[in-house]
């Protein structure tokens, strides 16, 4: 499974929307459900899925699968 399934998968689950509607491009302006609530969700998750520990100061530049993408690869962790 590649870096971006796993993601993809891990997002459609915290965001409950079909893992199809998340892009390799994705950001979080482009889905309506990527609200902050659910970036919260998405970051919950990351951290449960990898066995992460993100700062809170993280979050905020996590806003686009790129840019999680390049965070997790950065931790090893994809």
């Amino acid at each position: 499974m590649s870096a971006f399934t796993q993601l993809q998968d891990i997002m459609a689950a915290a965001l409950e929307i079909p893992a199809d509607a998340i892009r390799e491009d994705s950001t979080m302006e482009e889905i309506e459900e990527w609200d902050s609530l659910g970036h919260v969700h998405i970051m919950v998750a990351l951290e449960q899925a990898f066995d992460l520990y993100m700062d809170v100061e993280d979050f905020a530049e996590l806003d686009s699968v790129p840019a999680i993408l390049q965070y997790l690869a950065s931790e090893n962790a994809a």
